[in-house]
Parts: C-alpha cells; structure tokens; sequence
C-alpha cells in the first residue's frame, strides 16, 4: 500500500495541471468568453475531438473498476458484455445526433428540443430523468475514485470523495465545455498508453497458460472459461439496457453532439463506441481475469483492478493504475457537471426564472451553478457509501431509474406521430413499474427485500427489462391510437443563440433610440 501522501499529492498535481492549462487557454483567447461558448463550446469542435471527448466521457470510474470485477467473478465473459453491452448505446446515438443538429441546430440541451416538441409536463418529467442520471453517474464517478484511493494509499474515503470534486470542478468553471473537451484529449491519449503497459507487462510477466491453468483449476471453471456463462449472459443484459438510459438520457452526450460540427456528429459517435470498446475489454481481460486465474485473493471485486496492477507492477502499479483512474473520473465528472450546468441554466434557470437574461448573465449564471454542484457531489457520494451502496449495486440499479425515458426521448426526435400522453405516461410508468417489479423480484427469489437481494443479478434484470418493456407498449401503444403528426420543420426558429438574442435585443434598443 501507497502511502496516503501519494493520493493527495496526485489530486494536487491533476487539478493544477488542468487549471493551469484551462488558464492559460483563456488568456490566448481572441475574444471574451460568452454564455454561448461556455455551454456549446462554440459548436465548432471536429471530428477527432468529439471522438476523444466521447470516449472519456463514457470511461468511467466503473469502467475501470466494475469491467475489471466482471472479469473477476465471470470469467472471459465478463469483459466482453461490459464493453459490448456498453458500446451498442454510443453507436446508435449517432442516428439521433444527426437528428438533433438537423432539427435543432441551435439548441442547448435535448431537454430544450423536448419542451418544444411536446408539452410542460413532458419537459419537467424528462428533466427529472435527466438530472437523476446526471447525479448518478457523477457519484459513480466519484465514489470509484475514492475506493481506488483508499484501497492504495489509504487516504480517508470521505477525504477523498470530497477531494475529488474539486480536480475537476476549478477547470471547468473556468473554461466551461471546451476546457472539458481539451482535458478529455489528454487524458483519453494517457488512458490507452497506460493501458498497453498493463497489457505488456500481464503478457511478458506471466504469459496466457497460467492464468488458463489458473481458471481450469478454479471449482466454477466451466463458467469462468465459456462464453455461454449464465451469470455473465445476465450481466450483459443487464449492462445494455440499463446504459442505454446512461446515454440517451444525459446530457452530457448531447451537448457532444451540439457541441460538434455539422458532419463531424454522427462520425465522432461511431469512431468514439469503437475505439472505447478496447477500453473496458482490455483492462477486465488483464486486471480482472488475470486476477481470477492467478489466484489473486482480494477483498471486494469491485477494487480488484487496482490491487491487481500493484500486484504486476507494485508501488509504481498503483500509481499508474491511480492515475488512469484520476483521468478517467475527471474527464466523466467534468462533462456531467457541464451537463448539470446546461440543464439548470437552460432548462430552469432561463426557461422559468429568468428568460431575458443577458449572455454574460448566464455566464456568471452558469459558473456559480458548475462551482456548486462541484462541491455538492462530493456530499452525495459519501451518502451512498454511508448507507452501504456498492459501485456495482448503483451501476447495476441505474438503467431502472433512468432507462423509463429512453423510449419517449428517442421517439419524440425521430417519430412525428409520437404524442404527449404517450411519451409521459410511458415514461413514469416504466419507471414506477420497474421498481416494483425489481422489489417484487427479489422478495420473491430471495425471501426478503434488502441491499443483498436487491443487487442479485436476477432482481436487477428483471427490473431493468419491465422499464423498457412498459415504457416502449405505452408510448408506441399511445402514438398508434392517437394517429398524430407532429410538424418538425415548426421547430427550427425556435432555438436561438444566447449571443444571438442578446445582439438582437441591443439592435432593437439601439433602433428605438435612433427612432426618436
């Protein structure tokens, strides 16, 4: 074990690192910072930043953590429905990328395509949705890079899950989503190289038979070296419903689009879905199968990952894995503070309190909101660690909190004849449905309702599998009755740049003076 010194002084260096640069950036801009470039980055970013963007944003501190302990517990499985069933989701978004820029160039959240394509009720609902989500994976995030310092270095868990809010929280109320994008290419470069290392060093230090001796050896052998493993098949789809609400539903890949150039949208999302693939598959393969068939004795599967890199590598193991894990959750913390910053400015903030706000209003607006809720994720995350809720528990339980609006979302973008009831009704309805069944579930299955029987694999999947079911019969079910068409070519003067309204509010007053 590292000392806990080493944690902090790794936070201390990325936070400084990325301030410094996101600093330095700002005073070689041209020109001001304004609202507008603060939440869409100027709508301006290629391909090959997107694409880097999308796969640090999707690599979570469960990417590394969670990959590796489903590898862990089943097998050479694992890996492959964690990736897969997490990389089908950012694939498929592209079709809704390219139809968001086409039908609403100018918007800044989904959730303001949402209020205007269906109705108040509609956009309250999903913006509950959304904002869940965002909370969700933003704790995730912060509660695996907490357990991987603890487990190393021995910090305090609470220190650090308050500690690290604040790496990424500094640089991103300076520089807003373009600083988020520039940390992301960094770091996404860094993610891959330390990987390879890992790789190298499980091939050339061990090599493939000992660790297939290993797992031949194990008493669950014929699951931990099959492909048709019951457990890993339940996680799998367990894994790709619930993330399909981790996609759709957040806005922190829908600002990527929005944030995209008009060609580079939908290519950014299909290069990033198979360029992260390698990602989760990789580090579960070498630092969680490995483990099983080595023998590897550790005390929860969700810190295997990291005691297994200190055991290849030891102390300088454990710092390359720490850093990879520091890269990984502030490039995912800071786009899903971004998110949360869009959605309150623009969804409430503008929507409801103050819709004549000034850009330079909602900059100040917007800065005090990512500060805030920087330091406010810090307190979540402890809450779920002290109520004694795993990183496994919460990634598992997540799609049946939030996958209810990934049908109404989807089909309100690409169906003209999707409806208001529908889309509402199908979306609270998945979710209270869900939950009951996922309770239901595990009382029936396992004789009691607690954190334990709530988790198992079985309650999980049953849980997940009636939010889409209920949601997709209601909202398709509702649209085939209603026979509606809804006017998408009424929506394109409806989104408007935050400079832009403040320009033509100056014309006006300009004009009125000049007039007398």
């Amino acid at each position: 074990m590292l000392p806990s010194s080493v944690g902090y002084l790794l936070l201390l260096i990325f936070g400084i690192f990325f301030t410094l640069l996101t600093f330095f950036m700002q005073r070689k801009r041209k020109k001001a910072m304004t609202a507008e470039e603060y939440s869409t980055a100027g709508r301006s970013v290629g391909v090959g930043l997107a694409s880097a963007s999308i796969i640090a944003a999707w690599t979570w501190a469960a990417t590394l953590m969670m990959s590796s302990a489903t590898g862990y517990q089943y097998g050479i499985s694992g890996p492959y429905w964690y990736a897969a069933g997490a990389c089908v989701q950012v694939l498929l978004f592209a079709i809704v990328a390219i139809h968001l820029k086409r039908r609403a160039p100018n918007a800044h959240t989904f959730l303001e395509f949402i209020g205007q394509r269906f109705d108040r009720k509609n956009h309250r609902l999903i913006m509950f949705f959304a904002l869940m989500t965002n909370i969700l994976v933003t704790a995730m995030v912060i509660l695996g890079g907490a357990i991987a310092l603890n487990s190393l270095t021995g910090m305090n868990l609470f220190v650090a899950a308050f500690l690290i809010p604040l790496t990424f929280t500094l640089y991103t109320v300076m520089g807003g989503l373009k600083a988020s994008f520039v940390a992301d290419y960094f770091n996404t470069v860094m993610i891959f190289f330390i990987l390879a290392i890992f790789a190298a060093t499980i091939y050339f230090k061990f090599g493939i038979t000992p660790i297939y001796e290993g797992l031949q050896s194990l008493p669950e052998s014929n699951s931990m070296l099959t492909m048709t493993s019951v457990s890993g098949l339940f996680f799998g789809m367990i894994n790709i419903i619930g993330n399909f609400g981790a996609v759709f539903v957040d806005q922190a890949y829908w600002q990527r689009a929005i944030a995209s150039k008009d060609r580079a949208a939908s290519k950014a999302y299909i290069y990033g879905g198979i360029s992260w693939f390698s990602i989760p598959f990789a580090i579960a393969t070498f630092l969680g199968v490995s483990a099983a068939g080595l023998g590897l004795n550790v005390g929860s599967p969700d810190s295997v990952a990291p005691e297994m890199a200190a055991h290849l590598l030891g102390n300088v193991g454990s710092i390359l894995f720490l850093a990879m894990l520091f890269m990984a959750v502030m490039s995912t913390g800071a786009a899903e503070l971004t998110a949360i910053t869009n959605i309150i400015v623009t969804d409430i903030y503008r929507h409801s309190i103050n819709p004549n706000a000034s850009s330079q209003k909602l900059l100040k607006v917007s800065r005090g909101v990512t500060l805030t809720f920087g330091l406010m994720m810090g307190l979540i995350s402890i809450l779920l660690f002290y109520v004694g809720i795993s990183l496994s528990f919460v990634y598992m339980a997540m799609g049946i909190f939030v996958s209810g609006a990934v049908i109404p979302v989807t089909l309100g973008l690409l169906w003209k004849r999707a409806t208001n009831e529908g889309a509402f009704y199908g979306a609270l309805s998945g979710l209270i449905c869900g939950v009951t069944v996922w309770i239901i579930s595990a009382k029936i299955m396992f004789g009691e309702i607690s954190i334990d029987s709530l988790g198992q694999l079985q309650s999980m999947f049953f849980g997940n599998i009636t939010v889409f079911i209920v949601s997709g019969i209601i909202s398709v079910g509702h649209s085939l009755i209603a026979n509606q068409e809804f006017d998408f070519e009424s929506l394109k003067n409806k989104f408007k740049s935050f400079d832009e309204e403040e320009y033509s509010e100056e014309e006006e007053v300009y004009g009125r003076k000049a007039a007398q």
